[in-house]
């Protein structure tokens, strides 16, 4: 996907006036609800808000129980993390979790639960989503667009409530030929007439009109995200909504400490890991083209100060949009990106390499459908049969 950013907003967008309190004084002693917490971006935002705003009383975490572990053990294991490892004990304890899903009605929370948030809760940062770009029209509606929605009808009833931030992607108007300013853009579709036909058509039906309901979006993903701007613009009410767009999220670059990542499964970083074991050969990239990155922790940094921005605005009628992305000042171009992983791949190999590193980056789908199937297929087939031959499980 590529999008031509608009250039970020001028210096002082958001400068203060006088009188202001600063993103400390307006959480100070307040309650902020984090969705999407226990992800890899989540955490980084939670590591933040611990370590920046040591006044904040309690950090509320919207988890679900998942792979046989219940919401305890999952932020567990999540604060075990090396992300938490300068964090003391009473600052750990700051962090809640409540039991809830986006994907549920209500968010599936407890009475109890739902009181807590709607009474404490000054800021709410909503960055759970689906972000797996093959993802089922049904899945990625369900929980991209109604379950910001979910989100959004929680906030209209908290009564201390400042701001929302909603964690969208720099991606989501990729259709556009023009410049993308920082506003919201009329979805090719209208969300209500999206969720309908889901709601409506048969998992085959739905299937076959996907294509047509895209409407030139590459994935689900992008146009979901897309349309749940548009929901949170036409319902939000007076709840004081920012919505930041980052391109693809990388490792930390600096805070709490350099190159933090816990995710290799996806996007680029799934490139990485496989790069450096061997086994990816390709990439299937136009090489001169920008690869836009930015670091997780420069994002975490916005999220929160849009939070800020948002609630501390003196006539806020309209949706504040930041994007976060680097292409305009600091483009790293495809080619580059492939070719500095495979160096930092012969700097420093790992253990248990199936084949020395080397990749390219191509921009033809069947020169890279060709290689994959000679230099990845092929030898993994050929690998396998030697761990049967052997008498060991193949991988």
């Amino acid at each position: 996907m590529s999008s031509n950013i608009a250039p970020p907003a001028p210096p002082g967008r958001l400068s203060p006036a006088p009188g202001t309190p600063t993103i400390g004084e307006l959480l100070d002693g307040a309650a902020v609800l984090v969705t999407g917490g226990t992800g890899f971006l989540g955490g980084v935002l939670v590591e933040k808000l611990l370590r920046s705003c040591p006044g904040l009383s309690r950090v509320y975490l919207l988890v679900r129980p998942r792979g046989g572990k219940d919401i305890h053990a999952r932020v567990r294991q999540l604060l075990d993390k090396p992300l938490f490892a300068g964090h003391s004990r009473a600052s750990l304890d700051r962090v809640r979790p409540v039991s809830g899903d986006v994907g549920l009605p209500g968010l599936g929370l407890s009475a109890e639960d739902r009181a807590d948030l709607l009474r404490d809760v000054r800021v709410v940062f909503h960055a759970a989503a689906t972000i797996n770009f093959n993802a089922a029209l049904a899945t990625a509606v369900n929980i991209n667009v109604l379950g910001s929605r979910r989100v959004l009808q929680l906030c209209r009833d908290m009564r201390a409530l400042r701001a929302m931030v909603y964690v969208s992607t720099a991606y989501c108007n990729c259709t556009l030929r023009d410049e993308v300013r920082e506003r919201v853009y009329p979805a090719g579709r209208d969300p209500d007439d999206v969720i309908a036909v889901v709601r409506d058509a048969d998992p085959d039906a739905l299937r076959d009109l996907t294509p047509g309901l895209l409407g030139g979006h590459p994935n689900t993903y992008s146009f979901t995200k897309q349309l749940a701007e548009n929901v949170l613009l036409a319902e939000r009410g007076a709840v004081r909504v920012a919505i930041v767009r980052p391109s693809i999220v990388m490792g930390t670059w600096s805070a709490p400490f350099p190159g933090w990542v816990d995710n290799v499964k996806s996007g680029s970083f799934a490139f990485i890991a496989g790069a450096i074991k061997g086994v990816f050969r390709v990439a299937l990239a136009d090489p001169d083209k920008v690869a836009d990155m930015v670091p997780a922790d420069h994002v975490a940094n916005l999220t929160i100060a849009a939070g800020w921005g948002a609630a501390v605005a003196e006539d806020l009628t309209d949706v504040q949009v930041y994007h976060m992305t680097s292409g305009n000042s600091n483009p790293l171009l495809w080619r580059e990106y492939v070719e500095l992983a495979v160096q930092k791949c012969h700097e420093t190999p790992c253990t248990g390499m199936t084949w020395y590193p080397d990749a390219k980056a191509r921009s033809s789908y069947f020169r890279c459908l060709l290689v994959a199937y000679l230099f990845h297929l092929l030898p993994a087939v050929f690998v396998d049969l030697l761990a049967r031959l052997a008498g060991h499980k193949p991988e």
